[in-house]
């Protein structure tokens, strides 16, 4: 089973990441660790851009879970993403032939979760395969 696993370095990403881990570990299946920079729309002509601070930190963030994996034997494939991470998740997952998206949710309330959206439950609704979302 291919497993993809969502992060950016929050604490319901990091539960997310030990969860795939411990999936990965009991049978030695691999995991993709998707990181997404999330890009700022610049008007009509569709440029897009990272801001440089988010670019580093998701890189940080990146390497963090990678070393995790690793340090548990698991191999593990790293993936940066620039996006909107919705979008990026579910389009890596298609690419892999992702068996299980393992994603965190960061528990926002309903009045945010109506004005703020979430990625979790976007990639619940659109996803090509099953998920496991990981509080």
């Amino acid at each position: 089973m291919r497993i993809l696993v969502a992060y950016d370095g929050s604490e319901s990403a990091k539960r997310a990441l030990e969860q795939a881990a411990e999936l990965a570990e009991s049978d030695g299946r691999s995991v993709t660790v998707v990181s997404v920079a999330e890009t700022l729309n610049l008007g009509r002509g569709g440029a897009h851009v990272v801001e440089e601070d988010e670019d580093r930190e998701r890189k940080r963030e990146l390497a963090e879970a990678v070393k995790l994996l690793s340090e548990r034997g698991v191999k593990v494939r790293a993936v940066e993403r620039k996006g909107e991470a919705a979008a990026m998740i579910l389009d890596e997952a298609e690419k892999e032939h992702t068996e299980l998206i393992v994603i965190g949710t960061r528990g926002l309330n309903a009045a945010k979760r109506v004005l703020l959206g979430s990625v979790s439950t976007d990639v619940v609704h659109r996803a090509p395969c099953s998920v496991l979302v990981v509080r």
